[in-house]
């Protein structure tokens, strides 16, 4: 029997290493460019003259990125003057994808204004966004930890640490809005990845992520580019500079390598935010990361220059936001060194298995499955679980009880409570299932027809497609099929196919 396998991942340590390492030249390049570092007049540069060629940068090095790794192939996709292009294939992607933009064009704009060194512009945006980390995970209903309380706390004492310093910094209005617009972008999407992503499934993940991503992409460019068009006031007029006069010196070099630096460590911080832990242990990582590398770029631009980009202060109060980090990755350190935790309740998941008529299969695979995770509760000590196993029907008689070959079947795996009445399948139990199992290869084909945005999270649950039909034959044959359910399910546990954390 061909069994299902779970899909490689980077580990999101490696991940957090591959951001840090191209956030240090990214935020160096920046402030440098900015401070006219690379100016043989040492005149400095504003953020939105730089910033055309820096999104113009992102978007090809994105596009080449995807390309070569395959990830547009996940995307959806939207007719455009007869051509088919990526895009988004539900309102809340896009929303998200737009909201990135927002951050992506205001990370660097955050960078280049002058009298904020880098150190305290990666406080205000890393700070803000660690304090909505535990925030999206309560309104989402995942228990917050008593090291969350704590980093929630910790942070506080950060940012007001940094603010009490005087002549530490400079905020004009332009660059207090600029930290305001990248919030708010993370208020939005944090919300949406969290609401329909961050569920350990490769296809959907890597859907939201592609589809995000194109949507940012279109975004960053067009935005500033309908900008730079009206001419409106200062910002539109450095935005045309940028596109029209910019662009044929030869600082539009370094800044294209602001965008390519910007799109690589856009990946490996996309995918940090993607793994399938709650906020409170990802965002941590994420920011963490980066504020070092704001650090060591601020070090090594000084090292360069001779120039202070960075005060005690400011030191100080990175250094108690990566202590709150820690305590945030309590739990990856406890696990690391074979602390034993208290019993813990799990994240939510839910897995959806279907069937034509919903009477025999399904509702089997669904006694099944349940069965075998809470035997796998019990072992651990969970006494509460979020994990959801229900089961639908593609065409059924709503409300048919579960068939007597079925049902005499799950009692030789001891499970005698199967009440059962038979449901339609339909959008909302697509929305909220994590995987949708289907019981035959024909019945998948069916169900991505009939709802697209299914796609790529619904599967055969035998790959080799030869689960046995008992429906009309003797109780062995339904005992057959159970058993053959029981050891596709218990191989789906065991590879982490199906996920209880």
């Amino acid at each position: 029997m061909k069994k299902l396998t779970k899909p490689k991942q980077l580990s999101i340590w490696i991940l957090a290493l591959g951001y840090f390492g191209f956030y240090v030249p990214y935020g160096a390049m920046t402030k440098a460019l900015s401070n006219g570092l690379f100016s043989e007049s040492g005149q400095s540069i504003s953020g939105f003259q730089m910033l055309p060629s820096v999104v113009i940068a992102t978007f090809i090095t994105l596009a080449i990125i995807s390309y070569f790794m395959g990830w547009y192939k996940f995307a959806g996709t939207k007719s455009l003057l007869g051509t088919n292009i990526p895009f988004a294939t539900n309102k809340w992607t896009l929303f998200s994808g737009i909201a990135t933009a927002f951050i992506i064009i205001t990370t660097t704009l955050a960078y280049s204004f002058v009298g904020i060194s880098i150190v305290f512009a990666a406080l205000l945006m890393r700070g803000g966004v660690l304090l909505m980390a535990p925030i999206v995970d309560i309104g989402y209903k995942r228990k917050v930890k008593w090291y969350s309380i704590v980093a929630l706390a910790l942070s506080l004492c950060a940012l007001l640490l940094v603010f009490s310093e005087k002549g530490g910094y400079a905020i004009t209005f332009i660059a207090g809005l600029n930290i305001g617009f990248y919030l708010l972008g993370y208020v939005f999407r944090l919300q949406f990845m969290t609401k329909i992503a961050k569920d350990g499934d490769r296809e959907t993940n890597y859907r939201f992520f592609a589809e995000e991503m194109y949507i940012a992409m279109y975004t960053i460019v067009l935005l500033p580019l309908l900008l730079a068009i009206l001419n409106v006031g200062t910002i539109g007029h450095d935005l045309y500079l940028g596109f029209v006069e910019f662009t044929t010196t030869s600082l539009v070099f370094p800044a294209l390598g602001i965008g390519v630096l910007y799109a690589c460590l856009y990946v490996f911080g996309s995918r940090i935010y993607l793994n399938y832990r709650e906020n409170t242990f990802c965002i941590p990582i994420n920011r963490c990361a980066s504020l070092l590398a704001g650090v060591v770029a601020s070090i090594i631009l000084g090292a360069l220059t001779g120039i202070s980009f960075v005060s005690n202060i400011q030191l100080l109060s990175a250094g108690i936001l990566i202590i709150a980090t820690m305590f945030l990755a309590f739990p990856a350190f406890a696990t690391r060194f074979g602390w034993k935790l208290s019993a813990e309740r799990v994240s939510y998941k839910s897995y959806l298995f279907v069937c034509p008529g919903n009477t025999s299969r399904s509702p089997m695979a669904e006694k099944l499955c349940r069965h075998r995770i809470n035997e796998i509760l019990q072992s651990k000590n969970i006494k509460h679980s979020n994990i959801e196993v229900f089961s639908a029907g593609i065409k059924p008689k709503v409300g048919s009880p579960i068939s007597s070959g079925a049902k005499n079947a799950l009692m030789d795996f001891e499970i005698y409570s199967v009440d059962h009445s038979s449901k339609q399948l339909n959008d909302e139990m697509i929305r909220r299932a994590n995987l949708v199992f289907c019981m035959s290869e024909s019945h998948r084909k069916r169900v991505i027809k009939k709802f697209p945005s299914a796609t790529l999270k619904t599967v055969c649950i035998d790959p080799a497609d030869a689960l046995p039909i008992p429906h009309g034959k003797d109780l062995n044959a339904y005992r057959k099929c159970a058993q053959m359910l029981d050891e596709l399910i218990i191989n789906a546990l065991e590879t982490k196919i199906i996920k209880l954390a």
